[in-house]
């Protein structure tokens, strides 16, 4: 294995069908990660992209292969999926505030750090609000914000904005890169949007159809901080159409 942050080597995974043929959804998938990067993962509907994803956060075992992450244990990490999954009957904080109270890590320096934020993501003025209170761009900044709550060194998003509109989605994926420059968290990010994988990655991962395998990982050397006009820049353009042809 190599020295990454997290190490994914030689990870197949196979669903065991006795009325037919078997199911091979990944097959020799190899990546190192460094500590801090926005990676995010970018193919065809069924190439794997989520099943990978649920490997990497435990939800998941490997049908061979192995995972190697230097973080802590993966009950630590943070998730946040296509739906907030809030609880409806929980306000903005007492949501946010969730993961803490159940690992009993309720103490007043996180719950400062939880103020901190609910502030970056823009959701201060809305604590007392219930999620039917919210628009579902606000609910998935609080489910970001809860997976944030208790410090997890790795935050894994299965297309957190997918259900959501263009201008919405654009709007959030600036919130989120600013939430991710403020706290250096890695992030793994599975999404179906070529614009969206280049407008937020470090490096992106382009997946075949299933068997899910690695095409390429594309490094995006786009200029950060990245706001609206880098979707106006030339190099924005042509990383599009670089990816769009990799995938064909």
């Amino acid at each position: 294995m190599g020295n990454g942050f997290l190490e994914i080597q030689n990870v197949r995974k196979v669903y065991r069908n006795l009325l037919k043929d078997d199911t091979v959804a990944l097959q020799d998938i190899n990546i190192s990660i460094k500590e801090g990067e926005f990676i995010s993962i970018l193919g065809p509907s069924g190439c794997g992209k989520s099943t990978l994803l649920k490997i990497i956060g435990g939800l998941e075992k490997t049908s061979g292969g192995l995972i190697s992450f230097k973080g802590g244990d993966t009950r630590e990490l943070g998730y946040v999926f296509q739906d907030s999954v809030l609880l409806p009957w929980k306000n903005v904080w007492e949501n946010a505030l969730f993961p803490l109270v159940i690992k009993n890590r309720k103490t007043p320096e996180n719950e400062r750090k939880l103020e901190e934020l609910l502030e970056l993501a823009g959701l201060a003025d809305f604590k007392d609000a219930l999620p039917r209170e919210l628009s579902g761009g606000m609910r998935q900044r609080v489910a970001i914000v809860r997976a944030l709550s208790y410090d997890a060194p790795l935050l894994l998003m299965d297309e957190p904005f997918g259900a959501l509109d263009a201008i919405t989605r654009d709007h959030l994926n600036v919130e989120l890169l600013k939430i991710w420059e403020r706290t250096g968290k890695t992030i793994i990010f599975v999404t179906h949007s070529i614009e969206e994988a280049t407008f937020l990655s470090d490096r992106v991962v382009v997946m075949s159809p299933r068997p899910g395998r690695i095409k390429e990982v594309v490094g995006i050397e786009l200029e950060r901080p990245r706001g609206e006009e880098t979707r106006n820049c030339p190099g924005f353009t042509e990383y599009n159409k670089y990816l769009r042809s990799i995938i064909g």
